[in-house]
């Protein structure tokens, strides 16, 4: 009878030990998370003030493209007829595309720029809207970014089309479809241009603070689990012994 008393209160303990030491590990986990997202929010700031970086070169395309988000400047000329409107983004309330157009900065360097956001024909949403291209040498500034966030896509996949509305933007489809080898980041535009359309760039949603949360919870987890097993185990100890 005693020992299997004693096995009952070894397996609750070393329940509670477990339980614990797994919210532990997990508080750790998101805290961690937290603090990498908190690193990267850190970064994006920096990033949005710092004086803007010339990729003019192949070189300064890979130094870009291995540190983003990064500012930058780029001199050129706007390829007509390549532009893609990417489909359902949204700006105060409004549905609408973005707004993709190669510029070329040297002889074999393309970068793609995201020139705004313009609203959709709410009565033919298939209408690309009229967008005027600068003609000629062109200076934009903005922001260099890995990609356009990516939206679910709902039923069959559209073909890709130049110009045509895409629902979302990979740049090796871009590639694929237009033979234009594009540096490996699309460019935000911020600096002013003569168009129609609107530069508002929504910043990423990191969840720092979800994050945070999530680890409060864990470590309150890992907090009562210590505690009952500590309070029962040795309430069960002090009665076995009596």
């Amino acid at each position: 009878m005693i020992r299997r008393s004693a096995l009952r209160l070894f397996s609750a303990i070393s329940f509670g030990a477990l339980l614990t030491v797994l919210g532990i590990s997990l508080g750790n986990w998101q805290t961690r998370r937290g603090e990498e997202k908190a690193a990267l929010q850190a970064k994006l700031d920096a990033a949005e003030v710092a004086p803007p970086v010339t990729v003019d070169s192949g070189r300064a395309v890979v130094e870009v493209a291995a540190d983003l988000p990064r500012r930058v400047e780029l001199r050129g000329e706007f390829l007509p007829g390549r532009t893609v409107y990417i489909d359902n983004r949204w700006l105060e309330g409004m549905a609408g595309f973005q707004v993709v157009s190669p510029m070329r900065v040297s002889e074999d360097l393309i970068v793609l720029v995201n020139r705004g956001w313009i609203a959709r024909d709410a009565r033919d949403p298939a209408l690309m809207p009229k967008v005027e291209l600068p003609a000629g040498p062109t200076v934009v500034e903005g922001l260099a970014v890995a990609r356009i966030p990516r939206l679910l896509e709902l039923g069959q996949t559209p073909a890709r089309r130049v110009p045509g509305i895409w629902p979302n933007l990979e740049l090796d489809d871009y590639r694929r479809v237009t033979g234009l080898a594009v540096a490996g980041f699309v460019v935000q535009q911020t600096s002013p241009a003569q168009d129609n359309l609107r530069r508002i760039w929504a910043r990423p949603s990191l969840g720092i603070e979800k994050h945070r949360g999530y680890a409060l919870q864990w470590y309150a987890l890992a907090a009562l689990s210590a505690g009952l097993t500590i309070f029962f185990g040795a309430r069960a100890l002090r009665r076995d012994f009596q």
